[in-house]
């Protein structure tokens, strides 16, 4: 009688939760938030700007343009280095430094794998007025595909997880 009681408990409390409450639980941009550096942009060393407008990185490949797109003061670049081949870079646009953080987010042509030894290639999601990162893990099991995702917070110059992987990711 008494466990009965006990899991009718439990089963109303978390029936009872809105659904509101539940997706707050999740990690949000908004949440870190951190002032925009607003100076004088000193581009990376890798990176010209060429024809139409176009940025291109030492390697001549096509990157988005030098702008703060991360934790105030930074800009996080996608780099290709060929097929399934991608790394990431992090530059301080308020004096020119690079930081090397970003590696254990890089892919070779042959891709990391997971546990379950399927690939998988990482997108990294940031916001120039958040300290948090979201790496959204693209992983391609047999007749598949699936996603997973981490969030983490920039502190201090270190990358710190704030969620476990998750295995769905969110739109943003």
């Amino acid at each position: 009688m008494i466990k009965a009681a006990v899991i009718l408990a439990i089963s109303l409390m978390f029936s009872s939760w809105s659904p509101s409450l539940v997706a707050q639980s999740s990690p949000r941009f908004e949440d870190h938030t951190i002032p925009v550096y607003t100076g004088a942009p000193h581009r990376p060393k890798w990176i010209r700007r060429v024809n139409g407008g176009e940025w291109r990185d030492n390697l001549g490949k096509l990157v988005g343009p030098p702008e703060v797109n991360f934790a105030g003061k930074y800009f996080v670049s996608a780099h290709s280095c060929g097929t399934g081949c991608r790394y990431y870079t992090m530059t301080d646009l308020s004096s020119g430094r690079e930081l090397s953080l970003l590696k254990d987010f890089a892919a070779a042509e042959q891709p990391p794998k997971t546990r379950a030894g399927y690939p998988y290639i990482t997108e990294l999601v940031t916001r120039a007025n958040s300290k948090m990162l979201v790496a959204q893990y693209r992983v391609h099991p047999p007749s598949r595909k699936e996603c997973r995702e981490r969030a983490f917070v920039f502190e201090d110059g270190k990358l710190r997880p704030i969620t476990g992987t998750r295995r769905n990711c969110s739109q943003y």
